[in-house]
């Protein structure tokens, strides 16, 4: 019985951990003028992370808030 509980939950922890989780924030409050064409940003969008951050930054130096 304790075999089959662990088993159960090691293949959760595995499912789990493999599950892609998609990181994503939205832009909002920007300042005056600035329009965005999207406010939801998600880092599966972008072809890596470093790619990701920097789209953030950029739209943050423009004035927007991103949560």
């Amino acid at each position: 019985m304790k075999k089959t509980i662990l088993q159960i939950f090691a293949i959760a922890f595995i499912a789990v951990t493999f599950t892609s989780c998609s990181k994503c924030v939205e832009c909002v409050d920007c300042a005056e003028g600035v329009t965005l064409e999207q406010t939801e940003l998600c880092q599966d969008d972008f072809d890596s992370k470093d790619d990701y951050k920097s789209a953030i930054e950029l739209i943050e130096a423009f004035g927007c808030d991103c949560k």
